[in-house]
Formats: structure tokens, C-alpha cells, sequence
């Protein structure tokens, strides 16, 4: 049985367990650089929002040998446990007022992202895309991000400049950028896996990590330490490059221009100019971790960019 067969299956199997009272619908659901997931959704009457369970992981088990009823009970057990009615009010997007106060900012590969780039408002950064999103919370669902499409951007009668000043300038209070050595990112996530990332207490003001131990490594060994950039939430962080002066903050506290590696659309590796013999191995390397490292849906770019201080500015690193 081939994967659409086996949805085919799945859905005829729990239409018939629930009855006609309910509509089970297969849908097709667009991620991050084309990636398309197929999912199934329970409606009952009355419903407005209801939840996607996604059918990859049913399948690799039914290859695996799972019996299809074990399947079967297994979805409704996990449809059960999405309690809908913790779900956001989304009557908030109906008003700019009040989803500019949810508003943040998302980086996209451009390339990858053509056909998703067509009905949505953007804004070109080199080879990539800012696109727009509201951030949700709900204590079932998580963090969720809502994009912004071209027709809610036209329902709100503003414009792409309107949609990324504010974007921004709300990223920037709402999701600030945090650099972390890359030993502390890890420990934060193993010591404190079951703390909800927003639960953090940050005390360093401009949210840098502790520079004299990061130089003294580097004086000492001749090296130090990853640097890692993302946002507080560690969620959609790479977007914290087009923080103003965050960049060119931390390069005069460090002296030093860097490199940024795009390690995922959550965070990018910052690398002192110093520490790189060779800048051309970076894009190989960028690109290794992208094929074999990443979900598809997580990749942002294979382009390895340069930050200079005196210019403040961000550009393409070209292969010499």
C-alpha cells in the first residue's frame, strides 16, 4: 500500500468508526521551502477550529508492520487529547490594531519559497525573504505562528513597509535576540528541557553572553567557543539579523567582524573572522549540515554571509 492509498485507508476506517455525525477530511498543508505534509482533520458541527494530525508517522509505522486498527485507535486517541477549546481567539485578526501587538518577523529562503512568496507581502534581505506572522500562545497548542497573507494585508489597508517597521519594531521588544556560547545553549537544553523556552529568566541587559571568559579562551587557547544567535524563544531566531544595531553592537564589544553561518530558520552561528583559516570550506560545510542535519522545512540558507563593523552591514560571501 503506497502512502496515498494508506490516507485513503485511514480516512475511510475513522469515517466509519465515527459515523455520519462527523466530516473526516484529508488536506494538503504548505511548510517552510516547499514541503508539503498531508494531514487529516475530524470536523464535528459547530466547530470552527479543528486540529491537523499530520500521517507521516502513521505510515512509517505501517510499514513497519503496525496493524491499521492499532493505527486507527491510536489517531483518535491523539485527536481526543487536542483540547480546542484552550485554541486562540482568532477574532483578533480581523484588526491591525490588535494583531500589530502579535506581529514579528520571519526569515525565508527566497528561492525555495517562490510559489509561497507569491501570496504573501515580503521584503527582500540579500537572498532571502522577510515574511510576517502573528505569535500565538495557548496552553494545548504551544507557540504557533499565523503568516500573514496578501489578502490580510489589503483587508488591513496597510502597506509591506508598514507591515515590516512594525514587524520589526515589535520582534524586537517581543522576541529579543539573545547570543549564548554554544556549551551554554546546550546545557539550558538539557537541564532545563521541560521548561517552556519563555520561562527563562535572562539578567543580562542587552542579552550577550559574558565576554571577559570568551576572551580570555580565545587569549588562552588561540580559540573559543561557538556563538550562537537567536531569540529568547529560540523560535524563528535567525530573523535576529535584522535587528537594528544588534550586530553591530556586539561586533564592537567582540572588536572583531564574523562570519554568520544560516544553521536553521531558528538561530545562526556567529564565527569571529579570526577564527576561520579558510572562509571558502564554511559554505561546504553550511551546506553538509543543511542536507544532513535539518528537516527540510528548517533550512534557510546555503549562503555564508560576512558582518562588517565599520559599515554595519551584512553582505553575501563570494567563493575567491
Amino acid at each position: 500500500m503506497n502512502y496515498s492509498q494508506f490516507i485513503i485507508k485511514v480516512k475511510e476506517g475513522l469515517q466509519k468508526k465515527l459515523g455520519a455525525e462527523v466530516k473526516v477530511e484529508s488536506i494538503n498543508v504548505a511548510k517552510n521551502n516547499g514541503v508539503m505534509l498531508q494531514g487529516i482533520t475530524i470536523r464535528r458541527s459547530q466547530e470552527k477550529v479543528v486540529p491537523t494530525i499530520y500521517m507521516e508517522g502513521f505510515y512509517a509505522d505501517y510499514l513497519e508492520g503496525r496493524d491499521m486498527e492499532d493505527i486507527l485507535e491510536d489517531f483518535l486517541e491523539i485527536y481526543e487529547e487536542q483540547d480546542m477549546s484552550q485554541t486562540p481567539d482568532f477574532e483578533f485578526y480581523h484588526d491591525y490594531g490588535q494583531v500589530k501587538k502579535k506581529l514579528a518577523v520571519k526569515l525565508v529562503n527566497k528561492k525555495k519559497n517562490r510559489a509561497m512568496l507569491s501570496e504573501m507581502p515580503s521584503r527582500d534581505f540579500l537572498d532571502m525573504a522577510a515574511v510576517f506572522y502573528c505569535l500565538t500562545d495557548s496552553p494545548r497548542m504551544g507557540t504557533a505562528a499565523i503568516m500573514v497573507k496578501n489578502a490580510h494585508m489589503e483587508k488591513w489597508g496597510v502597506t509591506v513597509e508598514r507591515l515590516y517597521e512594525d514587524a520589526l519594531k515589535n520582534s524586537e521588544a517581543m522576541l529579543p535576540g539573545r547570543i549564548r556560547t554554544i556549551e551554554e545553549l546546550l546545557s539550558r537544553m538539557v537541564l532545563e528541557d521541560d521548561i517552556p523556552v519563555w520561562e527563562w529568566e535572562d539578567n543580562e541587559e542587552n542579552g550577550f553572553p559574558k565576554l571577559d571568559g570568551y576572551m580570555e579562551k580565545e587569549r588562552r587557547y588561540g580559540n573559543a567557543p561557538l556563538l550562537v544567535l537567536t531569540n529568547s524563544r529560540r523560535y524563528l531566531g535567525a530573523a535576529c539579523i535584522l535587528y537594528r544595531g544588534l550586530l553591530k553592537e556586539f561586533a564592537e564589544k567582540l572588536g572583531k567582524n564574523f562570519y554568520i553561518l544560516p544553521s536553521s530558520v531558528h538561530e545562526v552561528i556567529l564565527l569571529p573572522e579570526n577564527h576561520v583559516r579558510s572562509a571558502d570550506s564554511l559554505i561546504g560545510m553550511v551546506t553538509e549540515v543543511n542536507r544532513t542535519q535539518l528537516e527540510p522545512e528548517e533550512v534557510l540558507s546555503d549562503t555564508v554571509y560576512y558582518f562588517d563593523r565599520k559599515t554595519d552591514s551584512i553582505s553575501i560571501y563570494d567563493m575567491k
